[in-house]
């Protein structure tokens, strides 16, 4: 829903195993509550209210970014890429640990980009050594 993405307190909605709505909220008060559930066409009984750092409108223009530069080949290096409610943040696979930083750029935030290194036989012994941080 695009009124949803301008609501800058609102995080990113997922339904846990339980089956509960789980509504992530960056400032969570009881109007921004109420708000959220009327929105989203939910009970504010049967929800799960937790807080997040980055709201959704942002995760969703990163996430853009980020495509927009995989399709005009300027990351190569990044396989896969998608915005994760759940953990309210983008989680990347990448083949090159060399080219983070243009990745890294485009999170003006910073720390809503998770990164994965992806199983290349080729490369093994590297990715055993990257897996510090």
């Amino acid at each position: 829903k695009e009124i949803l993405n301008s609501k800058d307190y609102y995080a990113g909605k997922y339904v846990d195993n339980s089956g509960r709505n789980v509504v992530l909220l960056c400032k969570d008060t009881s109007e921004n509550r109420a708000d959220i559930c009327k929105e989203l066409e939910i009970t504010e009984s049967n929800t799960i209210f937790k807080e997040a750092k980055y709201s959704y409108e942002y995760l969703s223009q990163l996430q853009e970014k980020i495509s927009k530069k995989m399709q005009s080949k300027e990351l190569t290096f990044v396989t896969t890429s998608g915005l994760m409610e759940d953990t309210n943040n983008i989680k990347v696979t990448t083949k090159d640990e060399n080219e983070l930083k243009k990745l890294k750029e485009l999170d003006t935030i910073g720390g809503a980009i998770e990164i994965e290194y992806s199983e290349n036989p080729i490369a093994h012994e590297d990715l055993l050594v990257e897996k510090s941080n």
